[in-house]
């Protein structure tokens, strides 16, 4: 039996990614700030590097010994705030697109600068795919007119952009 997974229903986009320096707000580690090392989006959750850390016993085995070990456990992401680079003190952030047409976070609030809070440069451990492969459709061909219809055919009242919906709706069958 695995763990409960939470149904996100009004997925709204993520404001705090991996590399983040975040303020938490509530529990036992308030007040402290520290680093995302991990975001869980499954759990609606973050692990602060240093924050938040738990006990976890673990059995002796060949490859490693027993014992008790301290791993940071999850805050739950509305418990962060962003720190704004500016005073170093928690703020809001909204989505902003400059003039040349980039995405950046904005800092906002009551106590904020209002400047830009930068993105981390991190390495991702599953590189995306760069390179055109064997399947992948020509960039010259994609917009291409591929299908004209026959002349003296009329289009289907049931067709439109979605294509025909059936063959009682293209009329075939009346």
């Amino acid at each position: 039996m695995g763990k409960r997974q939470v149904f996100n229903k009004w997925k709204m986009p993520w404001r705090v990614i991996k590399g983040d320096t975040v303020y938490i707000r509530t529990g036992v580690e308030k007040t402290k700030t520290g680093v995302v090392a991990q975001v869980d989006r499954n759990s609606n959750s973050v692990i602060v590097e240093g924050l938040n850390l738990k006990k976890k016993h673990v059995k002796k085995t060949d490859e490693q010994p027993g014992g008790i070990y301290l791993v940071e456990g999850k805050v739950h992401y509305s418990n962060v705030s962003l720190v704004d680079p500016e005073t170093g003190r928690p703020c809001r952030t909204s989505f902003r697109y400059l003039e040349d047409g980039t995405k950046v976070r904005v800092a906002q609030g009551r106590k904020a600068s209002g400047s830009i809070v930068p993105f981390p440069q991190f390495e991702r451990k599953k590189p995306r795919a760069a390179v055109v492969g064997p399947k992948c459709t020509p960039e010259g061909e994609v917009n291409k007119v591929t299908y004209t219809p026959a002349r003296g055919l009329a289009v289907a009242a049931g067709t439109g952009a979605r294509g025909v919906r059936g063959f009682a709706a293209s009329g075939v069958f009346r």
